[in-house]
């Protein structure tokens, strides 16, 4: 293999040499490894670099953002009450990190949301939300569960999510959940 700027000849240790081809003189040697980098290669990172910095893009902090399945919000959408799409849109910042569990806070002093923080943050009528809980858990879109100390909702993490991971109970919870965007397979059949 004849490469240009580099002498067949090898040093005693077997590397190659890298000749400069205008003074002829070894300036380098290819070590076992060691790779070839282009020119090109070079000034097309450093462009790259350059147009990220000159674009002015704002840094978030995506922490605090929660994600939206909106394929299968669009196909529920369709079987969902204005109260019950209201009620969705409200209580969306308020799903903590991997449990799904709706909360005011963060972390160890975060407190799980109850019915009273319900009507406020929702502004519907006690009755109004109750009947809204009530078909949306029949939906197994929420999940109504109970500590020693009050209940707690859950939402379901085919719709809402935040953080990276989904805690594995959820799975139980709303394992009868007819995912639309997967043909109303039942999340307990799905197979990925």
């Amino acid at each position: 293999m004849n490469l240009v700027g580099f002498e067949e000849e090898k040093t005693k240790d077997n590397r190659l040499k890298v000749i400069d081809p205008n003074t002829n003189k070894t300036v380098n040697h290819i070590n076992k490894g060691d790779r070839i980098v282009r020119k090109s290669s070079i000034d097309a990172f450093k462009e790259i670099k350059e147009n990220e910095a000159k674009a002015s893009c704002e840094s978030w902090d995506m922490r605090e953002f929660y994600k939206a399945n909106t394929e299968e919000l669009q196909l529920i959408s369709k079987e969902l009450s204005q109260n019950e799409k209201a009620f969705l849109f409200s209580i969306a910042p308020y799903i903590s990190f991997d449990s799904n569990i709706l909360q005011i806070g963060k972390g160890r002093k975060a407190d799980d949301i109850g019915t009273e923080d319900l009507i406020g943050i929702t502004g519907m009528s006690r009755s109004v939300l109750y009947h809204t809980i009530d078909l949306l858990h029949k939906k197994d879109i929420i999940y109504k569960g109970k500590n020693s100390r009050n209940r707690q909702f859950y939402i379901n993490p085919w719709l809402y999510c935040k953080g990276n991971r989904i805690n594995k109970v959820l799975r139980d919870m709303f394992k009868n959940y007819k995912i639309r965007s997967r043909d109303n397979v039942l999340w307990k059949d799905l197979n990925e």
